[in-house]
C-alpha cells in the first residue's frame, strides 16, 4: 500500500495560501526548496515552499517563511523586525528543546544500561 506523505509540503502550502490571500503587501514570488522560483499566483502543493517574497508600496522587499509569524507579518499585525526576532526565538527554542530531549533520552538510556549491568 502506498501512502502519500507530503505533510511538510501541505502545511507550507496552506500557510503560503493564507499569506498570499490576506497580505497587505504585494506578493511577488515564491521560492521552493532548492532555490527554485515561481510567481506568487502559481504556487504548487507538491514542492516545499521555503520563502514568499512580498513587496510594499515603497518598493521594500520582504522575505517571509510560511509560518504563523509569516502570516501575522503579512496581515500587518507585527513589524518585520518583530517577525525576525520571533523567528530567531522559535529556532532557539527548537534547538533548546531538541537538545534537552536528546540529553534526557541519553541519561535515561545510560541509567537503564547501568541498572541492568
Amino acid at each position: 500500500m502506498c501512502v502519500s506523505n507530503h505533510a511538510f509540503e501541505l502545511q507550507a502550502y496552506k500557510l503560503s495560501e493564507q499569506i498570499i490571500k490576506h497580505t497587505i503587501y504585494q506578493p511577488v514570488k515564491v521560492i521552493y526548496f532548492g532555490e527554485k522560483e515561481a510567481k506568487a499566483n502559481q504556487i504548487s502543493a507538491i514542492e516545499l515552499i521555503t520563502k514568499i517574497i512580498l513587496q510594499d508600496n515603497e518598493g521594500q522587499v520582504y522575505e517571509v517563511e510560511p509560518s504563523e509569524n509569516g502570516v501575522r507579518f503579512a496581515k500587518g499585525e507585527i513589524t518585520y523586525q518583530e517577525y525576525l526576532s520571533r523567528e530567531k526565538k522559535d529556532i532557539r527554542n527548537l534547538i533548546t528543546y531538541s537538545s534537552a530531549s536528546i540529553g534526557f533520552l541519553f541519561i535515561m538510556s545510560w541509567a537503564l544500561v547501568g541498572y541492568f549491568l
